[in-house]
């Protein structure tokens, strides 16, 4: 049978959550949510019950394709397999039902560890599967498409807040009718966009700042977004121009005659020569040919002119923009660049991929990118979610230089912290969280020690400890949202409430008795035996040539030990005449070889190692014995703590099966995976 038998008794206890939806191929998705509709003929027919509790065909396949890891592999395996693994489900279940009639279910420690659990794993599941599993996606579909943007900036110099407002007003101004590109002119602080209405070119995602990004993403063409858009440059006011889908990847061909040669411009001579070379190609005249005469790019020139794939945004942008227009086979205008004159051919064409061919490449880019970015927009959902507030007053007060706490080992005995230690800084719908408990926070953070607590710092640990809480909160109530994390959490907590049997019925009654170990022993010698081993020594050197030279003193008559002495090279062993001491004979090829040799004194012919060449000698066989008592110990309670395990374990599956009572159906395995139409 394929599958792990064992894991509905013992490895669901060490349920390890790796959240991934990208992992699961669309066919394992089909599966999972449409188990019930290839069974609904058959689903409701029972294939084992116990104590008055049914297992049904539906659950018995739902239990099976997890194992089995998809449906597929569920309906290759045989009626045989089946009945196998029902066994194994209804011993589970058994134990579930036991461990519940021993009130496992009420158990502090157990529920502890669960909630624990839950907690930890729940910020996990989030991130993955509410951050970036769909932040990956939307970023996979924005970078399908390009827009052409252009945009106002207004500098952050002395003031923010003069800036920000300096900007909100020119907005309000636009979004009243005064024009845009007027506005660009007359406002920007963008001295290179300026001049262009404030183009600043096509891109897609993951090319300018994500903020940047999103607001020109929403924004319909020929609007301006409704709101300023901060960056670390500062504040914009953004306006999408065009939008298209994008070119992936394209491969292009040019021919570049330089305007400026030996630190003199010639830009009449240059454009001369392009044009007769542009008139060539137009003739006909191979496209190659002409690069590899003409062209001044020594990179491309030599290889016909080829530049290899390349994605927008990677070329000048006369060139960029000259390119990107051509069909394949086509020949772009004389395109003029700071680094001259170009003729531009487009030579082949790389579709989008799809998105589980992408996925890899774009991970990095979406993680330096996106995932800040949608990582902050979830946080701001919670916040709303959990009605998040912070007592702003209180920080700005704590922040005011007479009022500042150095964060200390004494900072507890500070006047303004303890006059204030009780008031609340964060509170959510469920958590409130004081002064006090946020300083207790901060010093377990080498980052503020020692330090005076004014705003920034304070509001800085005050956003890493919400991110934690507002995380953990919502962790704490996605069993009650999320099918898929309840349906985990249900399989750890029976995971746990497994393992808890397996200690209390096996593990710990296991007791080791050396009156019985010695028994064993005495009954089972032959099982308990030595390696094969040999004694040997050796000459090792790095090369053929040196190793010819030794071999030829040995065969001369020199003695062997002292050749080793000398000349081997095998670290450690040239004060030992190359002795390896007794080796088991699987050690190394080393005492492989010496091992094919049959006298004691016998020496091989030269063979080669790694790094070098050896010869070995034979100087001791030493033959399998069987073990002392006291050497097959370690092997002894293995055997018997796993011979004593398996005992207890069947007594106590037995006990359960007298207690329960269990039938089986397997008649109803052979309807297992079929669909309504078979």
């Amino acid at each position: 049978m394929r599958m792990k038998l064992n894991y509905l008794i013992v490895a669901i206890a060490s349920v390890i959550l790796t959240v991934n939806i990208f992992s699961q191929t669309s066919e394992e998705v089909v599966t999972m949510n449409t188990t019930s509709r290839l069974t609904s003929q058959y689903a409701d027919e029972v294939v084992a019950e116990f104590d008055g509790h049914e297992i049904k065909l539906d659950e018995f396949e739902k239990a099976y394709i997890k194992n089995a890891g998809n449906l597929e592999a569920a309906q290759k395996d045989s009626l045989d397999d089946y009945e196998k693994f029902l066994d194994l489900y209804v011993k589970y279940k058994m134990k579930l039902r036991n461990a519940y009639v021993r009130g496992y279910y009420s158990d502090e420690d157990l529920t502890n560890e669960l909630n624990d659990y839950k907690q930890k794993v729940g910020v996990s599941y989030i991130e993955e599967k509410d951050i970036i599993a769909p932040g990956l996606k939307r970023f996979y579909d924005q970078r399908g498409e390009e827009v052409r943007v252009s945009h106002l900036m207004i500098k952050i110099d002395s003031s923010e807040d003069a800036a920000k407002k300096e900007a909100q007003a020119i907005l309000d101004s636009i979004k009243n009718g005064a024009s845009f590109e007027k506005m660009v002119v007359k406002y920007s602080d963008d001295k290179f966009s300026k001049s262009k209405d404030g183009d600043i070119y096509w891109f897609t995602a993951g090319q300018i700042i994500p903020s940047f990004e999103m607001a020109a993403y929403s924004t319909p063409v020929g609007e301006v977004y409704s709101e300023i858009v901060k960056t670390k440059f500062g504040y914009h006011i953004i306006k999408v121009t065009d939008r298209q889908k994008r070119r992936y990847k394209i491969q292009a061909s040019h021919i570049l005659i330089k305007t400026e040669n030996n630190g003199e411009n010639d830009s009449n001579y240059a454009r001369q020569k392009v044009e007769i070379i542009y008139t060539d190609v137009k003739n006909g005249v191979p496209f190659d040919s002409l690069a590899i005469k003409f062209s001044d790019d020594p990179g491309s020139g030599a290889k016909g002119g080829d530049l290899g794939f390349f994605e927008r945004r990677q070329m000048v942008q006369s060139f960029d923009e000259a390119v990107f227009k051509l069909k394949i086979g086509e020949v772009s205008p004389i395109v003029k660049s700071r680094f001259g004159f170009h003729i531009i051919k487009l030579i082949d064409e790389k579709e989008y991929p799809p998105f589980n061919e992408e996925l890899e490449k774009i991970r990095d880019i979406y993680k330096k990118s996106r995932r800040q970015y949608d990582y902050d927009d979830y946080i701001g959902q919670l916040k709303k979610e959990f009605n998040y507030t912070v007592n702003q007053d209180l920080i700005d007060q704590l922040s005011k230089d007479d009022n500042q706490i150095t964060l200390n080992p004494e900072y507890t005995a500070d006047e303004n912290f303890n006059s204030h230690k009780s008031d609340t800084v964060i509170t959510t719908t469920y958590i409130t969280i004081s002064l006090d408990s946020l300083f207790a926070y901060m010093s377990e953070k080498s980052d503020y020690s020692g330090k005076k607590m004014n705003t920034v710092l304070l509001n800085g640990a005050i956003d890493k400890l919400s991110n934690e809480l507002l995380l953990n909160e919502k962790a704490s109530t996605l069993g009650n949202t999320d099918q898929e994390f309840a349906k985990l959490m249900d399989d750890y907590r029976n995971g746990i409430y497994i393992f808890k049997l397996q200690e209390d019925e096996v593990w710990n009654k296991v007791k080791v008795d050396s009156t019985q170990l010695k028994k064993l022993y005495n009954k089972n010698k032959e099982n308990f035996k030595t390696a094969e081993q040999v004694s040997f020594s050796e000459i090792y050197v790095p090369n053929k040539q040196e190793m010819d030279e030794v071999f030829k003193m040995i065969e001369d008559g020199e003695k062997f030990d002292e050749i080793a002495t000398q000349h081997s090279k095998r670290r450690n062993l040239s004060d030992k005449a190359g002795n390896h001491g007794v080796k088991r004979v699987d050690d190394s090829e080393m005492s492989e070889k010496a091992n094919t040799l049959n006298t004691v004194g016998q020496y091989s012919e030269p063979f080669k190692v790694k790094g070098g060449w050896s010869i070995v000698r034979l100087n001791e066989k030493v033959p399998s014995r069987i073990k002392t008592y006291e050497e097959a110990l370690p092997e002894l309670l293995s055997a018997f703590q796993e011979s004593e395990s398996k005992r207890l374990e069947e007594e106590y599956n037995n006990g359960l099966k007298e207690l329960y009572k269990p039938n089986y159906y397997y008649d109803k395995l052979e309807n297992a995976f079929k669909t309504e139409n078979k």
